[in-house]
């Protein structure tokens, strides 16, 4: 049920945006509009104002552009913690209904064997880019997912298509790989698959 409630939201917004809610004689008129790109960046404890375009002091010219030529989504509430909050923002979901009720590193055995703390992003929900790919879009990640570290919980087998993402949390992005906590090993994945080696100057 929530998936598809999920699944029906999205796909709403991505018919309006795409113009498919113009009248059906308006439309033959006109050449079909394209479907909108879709970028998406998230960044580890940045503030809401930290960017220039939200008001910050810091030099930011290219997101600037970006966001000064896109729709800015300005009513997107995180949670305090980086998992939880990716959960959010991937599935529409409460952190909780979709499996990220805490970050892996602070689960309890309390929270053990509960559902809202299965500790990967969940099939109880739709992934964004599983509905997007469903969409006719096609789907790229880079960066930490940091939402499940089996392979079917990876971020290429939850519907995006070409991944570079470094599996767990906190750690060195350089080629070191050195971990926050040991040990704890910093593992990258290039669509599924392990990344034995990252070049010197990674």
């Amino acid at each position: 049920m929530k998936k598809t409630l999920v699944t029906g939201l999205i796909l709403v917004a991505l018919q309006f945006a795409s113009g498919c809610e113009k009248p059906q004689e308006e439309t033959q008129l006109q050449t079909p509009a394209r479907k909108p790109n879709i970028l998406i960046i998230v960044a580890d404890d940045m503030g809401y104002s930290d960017i220039g375009a939200f008001g910050g002091e810091i030099s930011t010219p290219t997101l600037d552009k970006l966001a000064n030529e896109a729709l800015r989504l300005t009513n997107f509430h995180v949670l305090p913690s980086c998992s939880p909050t990716r959960s959010v923002l991937l599935s529409g979901m409460d952190n909780h209904l979709a499996g990220i009720g805490t970050m892996g590193e602070f689960k309890t055995p309390e929270m053990e064997d509960y559902p809202g703390y299965a500790g990967y992003l969940n099939f109880e929900v739709a992934a964004l880019p599983e509905l997007l790919r469903a969409g006719g879009y096609r789907t790229y990640m880079s960066g930490k997912w940091h939402l499940g570290d089996d392979p079917e919980t990876r971020p290429h087998a939850r519907g995006f298509q070409e991944t570079f993402a470094l599996m767990p949390g906190g750690g060195s992005h350089w080629s070191d790989r050195r971990p926050l906590s040991p040990p704890q090993t910093m593992v990258y994945t290039r669509n599924g698959q392990d990344v034995e080696a990252l070049p010197e100057d990674f």
